[in-house]
Order: C-alpha cells, then sequence, then structure tokens
C-alpha cells in the first residue's frame, strides 16, 4: 500500500459502496489439506509500536495479527478510520494480514462501530471480534438471551453489507454470555453463520466444560470461524494461565481441528504474560516464540 492508497481509502471510507468490499466468507470444507493461518493476539505487544511488532511477528513466522481496535487497544475505536490503515500497510510490508480484529463492537449503532467496519471492510480483513454480554443473574436467562437476537441480526445486516463476519468468543465466566456454549447456539441459530460466528476458545470452554468441549465444539462447529489457543491448569479450584504444551489442552483438540479441515485463522493468546514496560513486552518474546512452535507443531 503507497501513501496515495492510504489517503484514498480515508476520504472513500464512510461512502463507498458494498461493490467494493470483499465477498462474504465462505464455508465449505476443502478437499485439499488445510492450511491454517496462525495469528497473534497483539495485547502483550501493544507496547510496541507497528513497526515493531510486524519485525518481531514476521521474524518468528505468524501469518498475521489479531489487533486491538477497541477501547484501551493499541487503536481506539475513535481514531480507526485513520490508524487502521496504517497499521495494515505496516504488516504487509512484513508480509503480515490483520486476521482478525479485536473490537468494543456489541451493537450496531455504537460510537464508531459502522465506521470501524467499513475501515475494515475495504482494507481487506475478513473477521472482527464481539465484545462480551453479560447476563443479569437476577433475572431469567432465556428471555434474556430473546432480547439480544435483534441486536445480532442487526449486525449480521450490516456485516452482510460489507461482506465481513463477526466472531463472538466463548469466554469463561459465570456472567458471559457463551461461556457454556450451548446459549450460543441458541442466540444464532436463526443467523447465517457467514456474518455471527464463533471464536471457539478451547481453554475457555476446557474450564467450563472439561469434558465436555468436544460436544460443544461439535455443535457449534459450523458456526466456528476462529480459533483461540491458549493453555491452563487448575490450581486451588482456579484456572491459572500457562505456557502452551505445559497444561490441560492436549493434542486431541489439535487433531479435530485438522480432522474438520479446519482452515479459519488459529490465533495464540498469552494471557500468562501482563508487561507492564516495553522492555517486559520484548522480554516476552522468547516465551511467544516457544508457544508459537509448539502450535506449529500441533498444527
Amino acid at each position: 500500500m503507497n501513501i496515495s492508497r492510504r489517503a484514498w481509502m480515508r476520504n472513500s471510507i464512510l461512502t463507498a459502496g458494498a461493490a467494493a468490499l470483499p465477498s462474504a466468507l465462505s464455508l465449505a470444507v476443502e478437499s485439499k489439506p488445510a492450511v491454517i493461518p496462525v495469528a497473534f493476539f497483539e495485547k502483550p505487544l501493544e507496547l510496541l509500536s507497528a513497526e515493531e511488532l510486524a519485525g518481531q511477528l514476521a521474524a518468528i513466522g505468524f501469518d498475521g495479527v489479531e489487533a486491538t481496535v477497541r477501547e484501551g487497544g493499541r487503536i481506539e475505536p475513535e481514531r480507526a478510520k485513520d490508524e487502521l490503515p496504517v497499521l495494515v500497510e505496516t504488516l504487509e510490508e512484513n508480509d503480515l494480514k490483520v486476521l482478525v480484529v479485536a473490537s468494543s463492537i456489541s451493537r450496531s449503532d455504537q460510537a464508531y462501530a459502522e465506521e470501524t467496519l467499513r475501515t475494515a471492510a475495504l482494507l481487506g480483513i475478513k473477521r472482527y471480534r464481539l465484545s462480551k454480554l453479560q447476563y443479569d443473574l437476577k433475572k431469567p436467562v432465556i428471555p434474556q438471551l430473546d432480547a439480544l437476537k435483534p441486536q445480532l441480526r442487526d449486525l449480521a445486516a450490516l456485516n452482510r453489507e460489507l461482506g465481513l463476519t463477526a466472531v463472538y468468543q466463548n469466554h469463561g465466566g459465570e456472567s458471559n454470555v457463551g461461556a457454556q456454549v450451548w446459549d450460543l447456539h441458541y442466540l444464532m441459530q436463526d443467523i447465517n453463520p457467514r456474518e455471527i460466528a464463533v471464536a471457539y476458545d478451547i481453554r475457555h470452554a476446557m474450564v467450563e466444560g472439561i469434558s465436555a468441549w468436544k460436544t460443544n465444539f461439535h455443535l457449534i462447529r459450523h458456526r466456528i470461524q476462529a480459533a483461540y489457543v491458549k493453555d491452563f491448569v487448575f490450581e486451588n479450584g482456579r484456572a491459572v494461565n500457562v505456557p502452551m504444551g505445559t497444561g490441560l489442552v492436549r493434542d486431541d483438540f489439535y487433531l479435530i481441528l485438522k480432522q474438520t479441515k479446519f482452515t479459519a485463522p488459529v490465533s495464540l493468546h498469552v494471557p500468562y504474560l501482563h508487561p507492564k514496560t516495553k522492555a517486559e513486552a520484548l522480554a516476552g518474546i522468547e516465551h511467544i516464540k516457544k508457544d508459537f512452535a509448539y502450535l506449529k507443531k500441533q498444527l
């Protein structure tokens, strides 16, 4: 991408029509061997510049980034129109892509949501992660899910126009919608999986259902458009994040991905790293390299 393209992007984001956008994702199963692109969820490296991030991830061997375009992330929503094209350009110079945008979006009508999504679509980004939805545990569950359906249908309509897929992470926690996965099946059953899909998080799936995660995976396999990988152990009844291959997430998960010819992005998360300074972020690169090497071996 050159400077003139960047300028064109900034001027055309809010006015370009659907004809300029990428087509919707195909969910067809390929007969050829699966090629699984690997992204890095950049949260532990947000203190690095875009150039530093791209250089480090390219040297390790990643295919792309799960970029934080959200409140408190690398790019705040109000700056996405200007800064996301720059990030994409910097990554492209290192043969990397934004494979998923981690967003703050949960509604189509919230501030900067449509602007951010139109920007992403024009840049060729295919997927964005929705923010968490939560229950009020003092109220019945099913009516709350029913009340959320119109909200998702509105997002699905916008995604259909733009050629995007929103993915929702099955994040563990007693108040989180989707922690049990079955509620995602109920919530999304009438929505096209090309428009609203699931980012299947094996760590959270196992925490919430240590022996039921395979059932949950197969329940929503047709809707999974990203996989999030990380590892954990239980200590004193609590889930504690650990480096890849040292916890409870074992080979059978990766075997299922390959058996089902999974070709959507796999995003490596390293939630056991919590850098407070740039030096600490750089020091974590060695852990990221080891986790990446383990993941590539499994895939």
